[in-house]
């Protein structure tokens, strides 16, 4: 896995970022699509607001719409520009009864006359707009506190269309898996990541670091998943220093930090582990071959015929057939993948294989 930033600038760019932001609570009957799906404007009777209608923005209001992706992306293919804006227009102009407003997340792009405007996301009107410099400043107390008692490793960190990541070790947190491996150590750590365009929760999760391979594993069991709902927002320009708006944002940071500290409680650490010394323990039987289960765990999991590929050379390359080791051949495709947002869902992947009761990992292993 790529490590897309260091902390620091990572912090720089979600700040530039965050003054780019404008984002509106509009009717769709506001909204008009054009130049074949590409470009969109909102205009309230007194001003315009127009810019680029990014691929995710189209795809969610799309979906909003009951206008299928697949068919969009058709006629954009033959050329039918027209009947692209036809089917959005038709139907924002033409609201179901009691529709409500929609939020349209934006970058604007100032007076930069080489840049247009980009219209990041559509959403309900009650959609929490906890955004990352949010996320950035409401868990840096918490981890300053964390590093005046012991020591704290940013190890990884990306950003991408539609995620931020923190991945943080604490080396002072070790313990030893009972596996096959030689001196088996793992560091207790954090996941913080958080979607500003719907692409997922707020997550607050224990992160495990193996050391002999420095594969990451996400373990779900600790920690906190909230999801972006909030009340809904008033119709026009949001206003983020409302009070309304900055109360809900100090009642959710208290929230994260609270659940940071959780990930890093030596008794969920070493329950964590227990569980991986449990999982080393649960082998095959002798009748049933590793590489048709390697094949059976990607059904389960939607691995890709190239991700089953990779995983299989590396179990067959440990030789540790036990749960554990099928657990860290996945999280061995993630250390190798340059898809970020991919890489994480796989560490989480080889989490849910840990959390598999023994009853459950025999019933995928026997599906092989």
């Amino acid at each position: 896995m790529l490590n897309e930033y260091t902390i620091e600038e990572l912090a720089s760019r979600v700040r530039v970022d965050a003054d780019r932001k404008r984002d509106f609570i509009a009717p769709t009957t506001q909204a008009n699509v054009y130049e074949g799906g590409t470009k969109i404007e909102l205009s309230d009777g007194s001003s315009n607001y127009g810019g680029v209608f990014s691929v995710n923005a189209r795809r969610q209001l799309g979906t909003h719409l009951g206008i299928p992706s697949q068919y969009i992306e058709k006629l954009q293919a033959r050329g039918m520009n027209e009947l692209v804006d036809t089917n959005f227009n038709q139907l924002l102009q033409t609201p179901v009864r009691n529709a409500r407003d929609r939020l349209f997340r934006t970058y604007d792009n100032g007076n930069d006359l080489m840049a247009q405007n980009v219209f990041r996301s559509t959403h309900s009107s009650s959609f929490l707009t906890f955004d990352h410099v949010d996320l950035m400043d409401g868990v840096a107390p918490v981890l300053n506190q964390i590093a005046d008692k012991q020591e704290l490793r940013f190890i990884s960190s990306g950003l991408t269309d539609n995620k931020l990541y923190m991945k943080i070790a604490f080396p002072n947190m070790q313990l030893q898996v009972r596996s096959k491996q030689v001196n088996d150590i793992v560091e207790c750590g954090v996941i913080i990541s958080n979607s500003e365009t719907g692409h997922g929760s707020i997550v607050v999760a224990q992160f495990i670091h193996r050391l002999i391979c420095l594969n990451g594993m996400t373990v779900n069991d600790a920690g906190t998943r909230r999801r972006h709902v909030g009340s809904a927002n008033a119709r026009g320009e949001l206003d983020y220093q409302a009070d309304t708006v900055v109360a809900m944002k100090q009642a959710l940071t208290k929230q994260l930090r609270d659940h940071v500290l959780d990930c890093v409680d030596h008794d969920k650490f070493r329950a964590t582990v227990d569980k991986f010394n449990a999982s080393a323990e649960d082998h095959l039987s002798t009748s049933v071959e590793p590489e048709d289960v390697i094949e059976s765990v990607g059904k389960k999991f939607s691995l890709s015929e190239s991700e089953v590929k990779q995983a299989k050379r590396s179990l067959l390359e440990d030789g540790d057939y036990s749960r554990w080791g099928f657990a860290n051949a996945v999280t061995n495709i993630a250390s190798k993948s340059e898809d970020y947002d991919r890489a994480t869902e796989l560490q989480e992947l080889g989490g849910n294989i840990i959390n598999l009761n023994p009853r459950q990992w025999q019933r995928v292993a026997l599906a092989a």
